[in-house]
């Protein structure tokens, strides 16, 4: 019996001596885990508004249509919103006006319109139409009925008999 008191005496005293062994060890494992999510956390990972399978690790312009990438955070409540439920016509039609202007203002857009035409900016990324008017070129079909409407710049010696339309071969 005295034995046996001595064995669960020396086992007992061995559990407390790996006791903070253990703790060190477990704790040292959650340190580097939350470490590694913390250094995750800290990559910022860009995306396009429009294209969310073109990532960044660094802001720039999208590949597919010249976008300027967003941090995946400030895409805004249309990608909190469309996680949770699908956006309506309408909330869509909305979001996809107002990336439009603000690719655009990213854009070489010298549109001869007041009001800039959408048609250059979805179909090329890019809008020549004020120089190709002013060298007597024609213009996409957008800028053309613009100024069929009473829309036009005021350009120099330019009416809108003047204005020729391209609505096949308008190149950028």
């Amino acid at each position: 019996m005295r034995w046996a008191s001595i064995v669960i005496a020396i086992v007992f005293i061995s559990l407390l001596g790996l006791a903070p062994y253990t703790r060190t060890r477990e704790s040292q494992e959650k340190e580097k885990t939350g470490s590694v999510s913390h250094q995750q956390h800290d990559i910022e990972v860009y995306t396009c508004p429009m294209h969310p399978d073109v990532k960044s690790d660094k802001p720039g312009k999208c590949p597919k249509c010249g976008m300027s990438l967003v941090l995946a955070e400030e895409k805004g409540e249309a990608t909190a919103k469309s996680s949770e439920q699908e956006l309506s016509g309408k909330e869509k039609a909305l979001l996809a006006k107002k990336l439009l202007a603000e690719a655009k203002e990213d854009l070489v857009y010298h549109c001869c319109l007041y009001d800039p035409c959408d048609r250059c900016g979805l179909d090329h990324q890019s809008c020549s139409c004020s120089k190709d008017l002013r060298s007597g070129k024609g213009v996409c079909s957008d800028c053309y009925a613009g100024w069929q409407t009473g829309q036009g710049k005021d350009i120099p010696g330019m009416t809108k008999d003047k204005v020729k339309p391209n609505f096949h071969s308008h190149k950028h």
